[in-house]
């Protein structure tokens, strides 16, 4: 049973700013971390955070991380899918 989803942004903004990079840095870390029975990867459409993507959402616990590159995906996956500690530094925050 998957404990964690995550919502990977495809739309028009985002797709057009490494959605795909994003989407396969994930798979491929999920499966190196072999997390792939906790983590459900889902691709979305867009989550309103055009000005600010690649976007992904993490749940349950809702967080939203922007501004992705496949480097932070992986680190995102290690230590927060892994070890359960959000990477604040990749959080969205209202005020940008």
């Amino acid at each position: 049973m998957q404990e964690t989803r995550i919502y990977v942004c495809h739309g028009p903004t985002c797709s057009q700013h490494q959605a795909r990079q994003i989407w396969s840095a994930l798979q491929s870390e999920v499966r190196a971390c072999r997390l792939s029975d906790r983590c459900e990867l889902i691709v979305s459409g867009c989550q309103g955070r055009c000005d600010h993507g690649p976007n992904i959402n993490v749940y349950p616990n809702l967080t939203k991380y922007a501004h992705l590159t496949p480097e932070k995906v992986r680190r995102i996956v290690h230590e927060h899918l892994a070890e359960g500690h959000p990477v604040a530094e990749y959080t969205y925050r209202d005020e940008w």
